[in-house]
């Protein structure tokens, strides 16, 4: 199965890793819940015990988050957030595509390939921010297990606004980092793993079911897995040297 999941790429394979990764009781933070499919996998290893927080800024996909929480039974160990992460409170425009693709902050100005994205079909949202720290605060959540963040390339922006989450909580983060989105912010992909590699974090990709350690981004990657050097995973993982 790994080596599947390795070769295809159109299968996410985070959700094979949180699977693994996710334990009963478990407090998790989905940035970017999309289409629920992480979400779902959060919460069903989380179980009864277990807490998920699911922040998506589109109205839509909010309500079709909704109505997958309420069909599987996972109200009350679900919580949804239509906000934006950043490193405080404010407003940012989304730019939702015609054509259900997904949704764009406005491109890089000084970047072909982002300010592309502005002669496409769309309409503007305006969406309010906070800070990751400030929304825990908000939940009562003084614990946070694991965080994965997708958020098409503001992902600098949502670890600004999760200091103390990074150096106090202590989560293991599945974050997505490539060039392309980056560069809708003028930053790289290697600019997001030195954000949370200088609060002691080690970096993985994973990669036929196993956490091979990263030494700075690489083109075939866009998936980063952070673990604090103190934490030892609880799962059948093994780390490769």
């Amino acid at each position: 199965m790994e080596r599947v999941v390795d070769r295809i790429p159109f299968l996410e394979k985070e959700l094979f890793l949180l699977r693994l990764l996710v334990r009963p009781g478990d407090v998790c933070v989905d940035i970017g819940a999309a289409g629920g499919a992480h979400l779902l996998v959060m919460a069903r290893g989380a179980g009864s015990d277990g807490r998920v927080l699911g922040i998506e800024p589109r109205p839509g996909s909010r309500r079709v988050l909704q109505g997958i929480v309420a069909l599987n039974g996972l109200s009350r160990r679900v919580t949804l957030r239509q906000v934006a992460l950043s490193d405080g409170p404010g407003q940012v425009t989304l730019r939702i595509p015609i054509v259900p693709t997904r949704a764009h902050v406005p491109g890089s100005s000084t970047d072909p390939t982002t300010a592309a994205f502005a002669h496409l079909p769309h309409r503007r949202i305006e969406v309010p921010t906070v800070a990751l720290d400030a929304l825990l605060d908000e939940e009562g959540l003084d614990r946070v297990d694991i965080v994965k963040c997708d958020v098409e390339g503001a992902e600098l922006l949502a670890l600004a606004g999760a200091q103390r989450v990074l150096s106090t909580l202590r989560p293991i983060w599945i974050i997505e980092a490539d060039d392309l989105h980056q560069r809708r912010f003028d930053r790289t992909a290697q600019d997001v793993l030195d954000a949370v590699t200088r609060h002691d974090y080690g970096v993985y990709r994973f990669r036929r079911g196993a956490l091979e350690p990263v030494v700075q981004a690489t083109p075939d990657e866009d998936d980063y897995v952070f673990v604090p050097n103190e934490r030892e995973i609880a799962v059948p993982l093994r780390l490769t040297a």
